[in-house]
């Protein structure tokens, strides 16, 4: 996936969540740069400040490198539009114990 690409799968994640979360295997290290630089960047475009993470896999089991972009500046009300957003999506999907949504 090219910068751009990835830049726009990020933000429609990050209107949502405030955040994006991979993984990567501790040997992909471009993959790794690629990702932070597009949060950034995707952080920057929806106006915020970005702030960007990764893991050391040294100190994992599975030594997977995990990298976080999230928005470093939010306000209350976008705590609260995030809250609201959360509350319709889980009130939009199917109960696992709706017998509705047998095939």
């Amino acid at each position: 996936m090219n910068d751009d690409e990835l830049v726009a799968s990020m933000m429609r994640v990050l209107e949502i969540d405030f955040q994006v979360v991979q993984h990567f295997a501790e040997d992909d290290t471009e993959s790794v740069a690629q990702f932070r630089r597009c949060g950034r960047r995707a952080i920057r475009n929806l106006g915020y400040k970005a702030r960007t993470h990764q893991t050391d896999p040294d100190l994992r089991e599975d030594r997977l490198i995990v990298v976080h972009a999230m928005i470093a500046n939010r306000s209350d009300d976008d705590d609260k539009r995030l809250e609201e957003r959360a509350i319709l999506l889980v009130q939009s999907m199917p109960s696992p114990f709706d017998r509705r949504s047998d095939p």
